[in-house]
């Protein structure tokens, strides 16, 4: 396992998550709890990719991303041994950067920020149409939608980014954040409903 303060072993954000069994995921699991660097930089190289897009989501900020990630894997390597195997890894890290990153905003005093595309494409029921010609019109609506995801509160921020930006099922981000399912849907909803009002009340739509 790396030192302090640097990247645990095969961190690199281009990487991207390989695909495999459960059975392979909780064998390197139960490795790295038994102290095998190797496996859990092996867990590292696999969802290093993941972790950085959760990060990068809630700061917008690569330098910022780069420090979030890194810690997750640091943290999660302090926390392995409480892990339970055979559970889905992937939350269990998700949930890790989110807590870092609301803690780092909170100690900034300012929203994290998040990557707006997968917002703007899966919530065009919050602005525009689809048409072409609307394209300048969507810039503009972007920099509203921008304004008014930075005034929701951190909780409805993160259920966003791992709904919209990640894709993760309500399961998973109910791992992620710790909550049960059904505060999710109910949390998403309000976010939802938030962000529309306060992106209607800044276009006047």
């Amino acid at each position: 396992m790396a030192e302090a303060g640097r990247a645990p072993s095969g961190m690199n954000r281009e990487a991207g998550r390989s695909t495999w069994t459960e059975g392979e995921e909780t064998g390197l699991v139960r490795a790295a709890q038994s102290g095998d660097e190797k496996a859990f930089g092996e867990i590292v190289r696999r969802h290093q990719r993941a972790i950085y897009r959760v990060a990068y989501g809630l700061t917008r900020n690569a330098a910022d991303a780069d420090d979030l990630a890194q810690e997750t894997f640091l943290r999660a390597w302090t926390a392995i041994g409480r892990f339970r195997a055979g559970e889905p890894l992937h939350p269990w890290l998700a949930r890790i950067a989110v807590n870092l990153a609301i803690s780092l905003h909170r100690r900034r005093k300012r929203r994290p920020e998040t990557a707006l595309e997968p917002l703007i494409e899966g919530g065009r029921q919050w602005g525009s149409g689809d048409d072409p010609a609307d394209v300048a019109a969507d810039r503009d609506h972007a920099g509203h939608l921008a304004a008014a995801f930075a005034e929701l509160t951190p909780e409805h921020q993160a259920v966003l980014v791992l709904r919209a930006v990640e894709g993760l099922s309500y399961d998973e981000i109910a791992r992620s954040l710790g909550v049960p399912a059904g505060t999710v849907m109910s949390r998403l909803a309000r976010a939802r409903a938030e962000l529309k009002r306060r992106l209607e009340a800044r276009t006047g739509e």
